[in-house]
């Protein structure tokens, strides 16, 4: 059960990482300079919460 929450975590941030660069990719050159910033911000907290949920589930397999 835990091996299927973990898998889907993981797969789930993939594709929002995946997506939010798809997007970032697909503007006009001049917005693309003042999107960087943005991008690198999405991408950092996107990181910060792949390591939260990794932590998390570490935790709960510990105490269980």
């Amino acid at each position: 059960m835990i091996t299927i929450a973990t898998t889907l975590i993981i797969i789930f941030l993939v594709i929002i990482l995946i997506g939010t660069l798809m997007v970032a990719g697909k503007s006009d050159p001049g917005y693309g300079k003042k999107a960087k910033n943005t991008t690198v911000t999405i991408s950092a907290i996107y990181l910060f919460v792949t390591v939260l949920a990794v932590a998390g589930i570490a935790v709960y397999v510990y105490f269980i």
